[in-house]
């Protein structure tokens, strides 16, 4: 069992030398197809429609990085902000299973299998904003648990002025707060002291709780104009649920545990029991691992793992402690349960990064309009168009359907969708001379439960547009358009 001391020069190498090669695999896996939020935050970046997105740390970052390398690539700091936390992430996780008492063997086959997950490995490679958690809530953990706790004071003054950076890189992450209150305690008590309960619960607890005021309150400041303005957003994302159709298994355990992390859940399950061999620390992983399943579950937002990477370094303490120190056989072990992870890792990623390449949407715009005209988006599988066509205006029907079902909160029937878009629709040739409308969305609805929700609204609208327009259609596997001639 490893001691509360800081780690050792030769473990901080070995962290620094995995988050490099992590780093170098996520660099040169990364994937062409674009997920979820990537296309909006990259419009937000490239195009600087907005300065702040829900979760306020991601663009000032990606502003950040991009002020500093300077360079032409407009999508570079994009796939940096995922890449980097991820793979830092995967150094902070491995000096934090330290930390927690593991042996350096299993703390390195955890994060290793961590890093090769179909979660992480995804959102490591992909345009997203929550590789950047999974690296702000490692650093964040690790700096707790090495804070001077032996000054209680100025420890939990260093917790709590970082504390906020967890709310603003994602929003989910109040719900880690009782379990940071716990891991404060744990910490604290590998330095050989502790809080009593009144202190933890009337001193710990609102010192945490006030710093989470904080971050909301500056994060709605900045969004809104005014702190009251989060109750507008926190409405918005509970509402999230309600226009997604329901799938034919939306278990949370399967969808957000089992199928993103592989062997991991398994391992930390069968590791669950060694947790308890230190005071506090079955306490506080316990709250940190569980409280968001809970949390998860009743939300039920299936997002590829993506809002578990604020926990699934805490999930991986008791894997870590199961794997244990090194020895032949668990080596031998260790390799094929990488291979294992691999392999499943590769199958989930490669089954979705097929179809939707950026540069053919650009291409079939161009030869359907030129270098100027009107885009009617349906799909929402790439960021505008006017970054690569600026004289074409990309208007998104998937995302006028989206805020309509969101205003109502309710999924809204297409009749109703149709009869508010028609007057719009009837006049799309009063300020161009060319438009197009994609077609694409019945296939993109085959992986996409929010736009399978959407799909028969955006029938509708072809359908509408069929009826009152001359059309011709532009074929393409996945970026079909069809393009419109004046109204019949």
């Amino acid at each position: 069992m490893r001691t509360a001391g800081r780690p050792s020069a030769r473990e901080l190498y070995i962290a620094l030398a995995l988050a490099v090669v992590v780093g170098l695999v996520y660099a040169l896996t990364f994937q062409t197809r674009f997920y979820n939020d990537g296309p909006p935050l990259t419009e937000m970046h490239v195009l600087h429609t907005r300065e702040l997105h829900t979760h306020v740390l991601y663009l000032p970052v990606c502003d950040l990085v991009a002020s500093v390398l300077r360079v032409d690539d407009p999508l570079l700091a994009l796939r940096l902000v995922s890449i980097v936390p991820a793979a830092a992430g995967c150094g902070f996780t491995f000096l934090l299973m330290l930390s927690f008492g593991a042996p350096l063997f299993g703390a390195l086959v955890a994060t290793l299998l961590l890093a090769l997950s179909p979660a992480l490995w995804f959102f490591g490679t992909t345009i997203e904003v929550h590789a950047l958690l999974f690296g702000t809530v490692t650093l964040v953990a690790l700096v707790t648990l090495l804070a001077p706790w032996q000054r209680p004071a100025l420890a939990l003054a260093l917790v709590a002025a970082l504390f906020p950076l967890l709310f603003w890189a994602h929003e989910s992450t109040f719900v880690l707060g009782p379990g940071w209150v716990l891991l404060v305690q744990y910490a604290r008590a590998r330095r050989g002291g502790r809080y009593s309960w009144p202190a933890l619960l009337f001193g710990v607890g609102p010192v945490l709780l006030l710093a989470l005021c904080v971050s909301v309150g500056t994060a709605s400041l900045a969004r809104f104009g005014s702190v009251l303005g989060i109750l507008r957003d926190v409405d918005t994302q509970l509402d999230v649920p309600g226009y997604q159709p329901a799938m034919h298994d939306r278990s949370v355990l399967l969808h957000e545990w089992l199928l993103p992390l592989g062997v991991l859940v398994p391992l930390a399950l069968l590791g669950a029991r060694r947790l308890g061999r230190e005071a506090w620390r079955p306490l506080a992983i316990g709250a940190l691992a569980l409280l968001p399943l809970c949390f998860f579950a009743w939300w039920s937002v299936i997002e590829r793992g993506g809002y578990f990477l604020g926990s699934d370094a805490f999930l991986l303490v008791p894997a870590a402690l199961l794997l244990g120190g090194w020895s032949r056989g668990k080596g031998l072990l260790a390799l094929l349960l990488l291979a294992g992870q691999v392999t499943w890792a590769r199958h989930r990623i490669d089954e979705f990064d097929q179809g939707w390449v950026p540069a053919e949407r650009v291409a079939q715009v161009h030869t359907a309009l030129g270098d100027s005209g009107l885009l009617l988006a349906s799909v929402g599988f790439a960021p505008s168009i006017h970054i690569d066509l600026p004289g074409v205006e990309e208007v998104s029907m998937r995302n006028f359907v989206r805020s309509t079902c969101l205003r109502e909160q309710r999924l809204v029937p297409p009749e109703e969708i149709v009869a508010t878009l028609g007057p719009y629709l009837l006049r799309l040739f009063e300020r161009h001379e060319r438009v197009a409308f994609e077609t694409g969305f019945p296939e993109g609805a085959k992986d996409s439960p929010a736009l399978a929700a959407f799909a028969p609204s955006l029938a509708a609208i072809e359908a509408f547009m069929r009826e009152h327009y001359t059309v011709r259609e532009l074929p393409h596997p996945h970026w079909g358009l069809l393009v419109l001639e004046r109204p019949k």
